[in-house]
């Protein structure tokens, strides 16, 4: 018989800065990158990317959480996700006076960024490199594309299934997605 695996069941100290996981927060399941940020210049301080609803509109963004709170709880690793934004002529913005809200993709040449919503305030966001997992403070720097759909998504042979996709109502769920 043949199984194909999309994950499996981890610790949050078994994945890497970057990788994407599920995981209970509160009553609901939701899609997380493990993230890190830099702190005093040698310090690394974990953080969790949850792709879940807002307090105010329930509308679902990247929100930042502290780690602490997930280390215990199991976990369910996604094998090799891709991130892919989503290029259309509605989907792209260069003007370079737009100040990006939580879930916009930035493309820079040094790498690609997500917005992410990090505190109560609406323009209170961090900016998480996708290639390594790490948040940064500041805005990357121009030229600056940015995208205003992405999705992530599992590759297979011929088939392509996406787990999350912004803007979102609701990620998929992890069953579901699992059947496609």
């Amino acid at each position: 018989m043949n199984v194909d695996i999309i994950g499996k069941p981890a610790l949050l100290t078994d994945i890497k800065y970057g990788d994407l996981f599920y995981t209970q927060i509160g009553q609901r399941i939701y899609p997380c990158i493990k993230t890190f940020m830099v702190k005093n210049d040698t310090d690394l301080v974990d953080h969790i990317v949850a792709f879940m609803p807002s307090d105010r509109d329930r509308n679902h963004l990247p929100r930042l959480l502290e780690a602490k709170p997930l280390a215990p709880k199991s976990i369910y690793r996604i094998s090799e996700p891709v991130f892919r934004p989503i290029i259309s002529d509605s989907s792209l913005l260069m003007d370079t006076e737009y100040w990006p809200t939580p879930g916009i993709a930035i493309e820079s040449p040094e790498a690609s960024y997500l917005t992410v919503k990090s505190g109560r305030m609406p323009h209170k966001i961090m900016y998480l490199n996708i290639n390594t997992g790490e948040l940064i403070s500041t805005s990357p720097k121009a030229p600056l594309v940015f995208v205003l759909e992405w999705k992530i998504v599992l590759q297979h042979e011929d088939t392509e299934q996406t787990l999350v996709r912004f803007p979102l109502t609701s990620p998929m769920q992890l069953k579901d997605a699992a059947t496609l």
